[in-house]
């Protein structure tokens, strides 16, 4: 038997346009999802980063929110986890690393509810390398996936009657060649080519290659292709590719991915870096990540520079607001008698550069509340304080 993984990445940055989402909603998005939920063979993977998730619901496409919602709760696709904002994991820190999967995870949950419930993890691009390793294992995610071509370079072949492990992690390959065939390919005269047309190839070749074992092999690629990028694809495409592997039950069949891992024995076996967009010469020369980070392009350069800079800011930020919420502010806002301790200002004012630097249209607001509290604590008349508070205040000060 054939098992097919077929992974659908749907994704929009933050700033995408709103009449390109709309056009990529109702060529890709709507149709794609009701005929996923209107049959019963189209098991396909499917990421989902929060990133889009969050735009859905706030330019008002909650209806493709229902019709995602409602392909989980009838268990028609399987879900992986990724990072919120579509981040090259291995390229980032990996406290952000962290932040962005947690971050995907339980936004992505509060909206499509229990049944989001990942067992992997696809990284943005397909980016991996061995520093997301422990940061996905940690997380509780089962496998991850990347591009075949880097681990062709190394070995020379791809498993199909095993799944690669990388630390005990399971690490699925992607079929370059017939994930482009699908993708990018086109016949002598121009045209894609059709789903029957394809699953007939895939069927034939596979069993050559597995020669009667049981055998997987992985397909990935943007959700988008299909009506979008590639208009009516997804009824000149998925439509008849689904009804070929219907007649061709018993040779080929369509599964989630996680399925796969349940069926195949695991061999440790070393993936190197890369991404679906590292070529066999990108991968030779060292330029694992060629469209993020490549070492001959002065822009990526300086990008990564400014990057840097951020993210040294914002950790430094980050040491000012840990700073601000020390207890102290408070439990001498409730101690000290008949005015505030110059530990509770020097707290307030802590709290209030912090939102000066950060959302500095916030400041006429904490600066009333300071106000407030200058008011309040000038007016404030002890009756006494509790024995056992001024033993604590004796103690510490």
């Amino acid at each position: 038997m054939i098992y097919i993984g077929f992974l659908l990445h749907i994704y929009q940055p933050p700033t995408q346009f709103d009449n390109v989402l709309e056009k990529i909603v109702n060529e890709c998005y709507r149709p794609l999802f009701e005929l996923v939920n209107s049959r019963d063979d189209a098991h396909f993977t499917f990421n989902i980063n929060w990133s889009l998730t969050e735009l859905l619901l706030h330019k008002g496409y909650r209806e493709v929110i229902e019709l995602v919602k409602k392909a989980l709760d009838g268990k028609k696709i399987e879900i992986t986890g990724t990072a919120a904002y579509h981040p090259i994991l291995p390229l980032i820190p990996q406290l952000e690393r962290i932040r962005q999967i947690t971050l995907n995870f339980e936004k992505n949950r509060e909206v499509f509810g229990e049944n989001y419930t990942p067992r992997g993890i696809f990284p943005p691009e397909m980016a991996f390398g061995h520093e997301i390793i422990e940061t996905i294992k940690e997380l509780g995610y089962h496998w991850t996936i990347t591009e075949d071509i880097p681990f062709v370079c190394l070995h020379n072949t791809v498993p199909y009657d095993y799944v690669v492990t990388v630390d005990d992690l399971p690490v699925f390959l992607r079929s370059s060649l017939w994930s482009n065939k699908i993708s990018l390919e086109k016949d002598s005269e121009g045209k894609k080519f059709d789903g029957k047309k394809i699953a007939e190839w895939l069927i034939d070749d596979m069993e050559k290659w597995f020669k009667g074992k049981d055998g997987y092999i992985i397909l990935a690629m943007d959700g988008e292709t299909f009506g979008h990028h590639i208009k009516g694809y997804i009824e000149d495409f998925i439509v008849p590719f689904l009804d070929t592997l219907s007649k061709n039950s018993s040779r080929a069949k369509l599964v989630h991915i996680s399925d796969i891992l349940d069926m195949f024995p695991r061999e440790e076996k070393q993936v190197p870096p890369g991404s679906w967009s590292t070529g066999a010469d990108d991968f030779w020369e060292g330029n694992f990540f060629p469209l993020w980070k490549n070492k001959y392009n002065q822009a990526h350069s300086l990008l990564w520079e400014l990057t840097d800079i951020a993210l040294s800011a914002v950790n430094d930020l980050q040491e000012e607001l840990d700073r601000s919420l020390n207890s102290c502010t408070f439990w001498w806002a409730a101690i000290s008698p008949k005015e505030a301790s110059p530990i509770t200002f020097s707290g307030m004012d802590m709290i209030i550069d912090v939102i000066g630097k950060v959302k500095p249209d916030a400041l006429p607001r904490a600066r009333e509340l300071r106000k407030e509290l200058e008011k309040c604590f000038a007016l404030k008349v002890h009756e006494g304080i509790k024995p056992e508070d001024k033993k604590k205040m004796d103690m510490q000060w």
